[in-house]
């Protein structure tokens, strides 16, 4: 149902995903997962909910002041809570948790838990806000099941401590680092606009320019991380978060500081040094050689050029180890017939599976990339406080029309986009919508149209053309059932595109963002 996928969790930004250590029995391993899951006494009192909001500094005495008189008239603490989370001043993973009892671990430190972003069995990121100034940041949790394997702790706290030395443009700067208990922490920017494959689910593939400048920032950021001692060592395109300004960085050094695979904390440390592991072994390399930084940065650029990765994505162990795997990969120009001669090259040295005939370090390669820019005519460095957009940071008063007539759904999209600085208007009718496009357009409209297809169906060729003249990017969301229905009646155009499930909030908001880089 749309439903469901519209409003499954967004991804910021990828967690690291992880394997039962060795080092733990299976009854230990369900020990630690049932101790994850403890839950604290349930509030059961109005009073004690309010208690609880105010001493934990999850609501301000302003902010409960806001609903003070409201509050009275709620029946329960289920009731309160509704109440505030339609107010925006609560959100649903904060009363999801309070209903179940969990109330541990909502405020870390001097930040409060929001929303939850990514999530793995080694360690899970929230949207956070700082209790201080309310300054989101992204907040990196360790799962609980794991606080007590000195390992695992001495890993993910030395991965905090190596990046909080870096201060870089093109690497996520980690800001505070701090435990309460059983909780393992440290936070880091919030960074707007998600990760590479994310965003690569979007936009499909790149235009020269804009691959060669995300691998240029790649790059950068690589050449600073080494200067500092330290290499990537897990780079995919889910650790490369790009921004809504179009500046990529790099995220997750989980394996920078191990010299070694014995230093590494967990088992998961050793599945994510897999594929860096079988190349370098495959070929002689030396461990943790920094040239095989170079060929993962290498199969990024590949994937943003050409929409596919440079070899299959397996999870299986074995295939992983295969060094053929690597090395039978197809030339970038054969997919990409129109490339010039200059980014194929060097998209071709950074695939070199022998290392000595890859690039030798980055500093080369943004030599050679810097000069590729010039020859596209782009501009090499961004002007101080100039932004270079990919896609677009959308104004705060981004005026949506949404479409739909699901009541409790409206409130979710509501609050999602609200959060992402839109103005959000709803109706109910398709031709309503239309009314409003003629006389007063928006800067974009939605139609949720799982419900009601039909009319949908009937206005949306409408909407397209009027869209088009009005420049307003115009979505329509169906159920996957109508996939077929829909594609014989509506031909997507840029300004009235149609979409399908899987879909998700963050999808639609990128696709609102892209066209809005064309436009705006």
């Amino acid at each position: 149902m749309l439903i469901s996928s519209v409003l499954r969790p967004q991804i910021v930004s990828g967690a690291p995903k992880m394997i039962q250590p060795a080092t733990l029995s299976a009854a230990e391993f369900r020990t630690r997962k049932s101790n994850d899951e403890r839950a604290m006494p349930q509030i059961k009192s109005k009073d004690g909910l309010k208690s609880f909001l105010l001493t934990s500094r999850l609501l301000s005495p302003t902010q409960w002041n806001t609903v003070d008189g409201q509050v009275e008239d709620a029946n329960t603490v289920e009731s309160m809570l509704q109440l505030l989370e339609r107010r925006l001043l609560l959100t649903p993973l904060q009363t999801g948790r309070i209903l179940k009892g969990e109330t541990e671990g909502l405020v870390l430190g001097k930040y409060k838990l929001l929303y939850r972003n990514a999530s793995g069995s080694f360690a899970r990121v929230f949207r956070a806000a700082s209790l201080d100034d309310n300054r989101v940041v992204a907040l990196k949790l360790l799962r609980e099941r794991w606080a007590d394997d000195p390992r695992t702790v001495a890993s993910f706290e030395r991965e905090a401590h190596i990046c909080q030395r870096f201060s870089h443009p093109n690497i996520v700067p980690i800001y505070d680092i701090g435990n309460e208990g059983r909780f393992h922490y440290f936070t880091m920017e919030f960074v707007e606009g998600g990760n590479l494959r994310d965003f690569m689910k979007i936009r499909r593939k790149l235009s020269v320019p804009e691959a060669t400048r995300c691998l240029l920032h790649i790059c950068q950021g690589l050449e600073y991380a080494l200067k500092m001692g330290a290499s990537h060592r897990d780079l995919k395109l889910t650790n490369v978060l790009m921004s809504s300004t179009g500046v990529a960085k790099l995220v997750d050094f989980g394996l920078a500081g191990a010299a070694s695979a014995s230093q590494a904390g967990t088992s998961d440390d050793v599945q994510r040094a897999l594929e860096y592991a079988s190349l370098e072994r495959g070929t002689n390399a030396p461990r943790n050689d920094p040239r095989s930084d170079l060929f993962f940065a290498g199969a990024i650029y590949y994937e943003l050029l050409t929409g596919e990765g440079p070899w299959s994505r397996t999870k299986d162990r074995q295939e992983k180890l295969l060094l053929s795997r690597y090395s039978n990969t197809r030339p970038v120009e054969v997919l990409q017939t129109n490339l010039p001669r200059s980014v194929a090259r060097i998209c071709g040295r950074l695939l070199e599976v022998s290392p000595s005939a890859r690039y030798q370090t980055a500093t080369e390669v943004l030599l050679d990339l810097r000069a590729v820019m010039l020859e596209l005519g782009q501009t090499v460095e961004d002007p101080p406080g100039e932004k270079r957009p990919i896609t677009i940071e959308l104004k705060p008063d981004f005026r949506m029309l949404v479409v739909d007539t699901i009541k409790k759904r409206c409130a979710k999209v509501k609050q999602y986009f609200v959060s992402k600085g839109f103005d959000v208007a709803f109706v109910q009718s398709p031709e309503r919508a239309l009314t409003i496009l003629k006389s007063s357009p928006p800067d974009g409209i939605l139609f949720l149209a799982d419900r009601n297809t039909d009319e949908v169906l009937e206005v949306f060729p409408r909407v397209q053309a009027y869209a088009r003249s009005q420049k307003v990017p115009c979505l329509a969301v169906f159920a996957s059932e109508d996939s077929e229905t829909v594609k014989k009646k509506v031909v997507s155009t840029r300004f009235g595109t149609t979409m399908f499930p899987p879909v998700t909030l963050r999808d639609i908001r990128m696709h609102f963002e892209d066209i809005g880089a064309v436009t705006r």
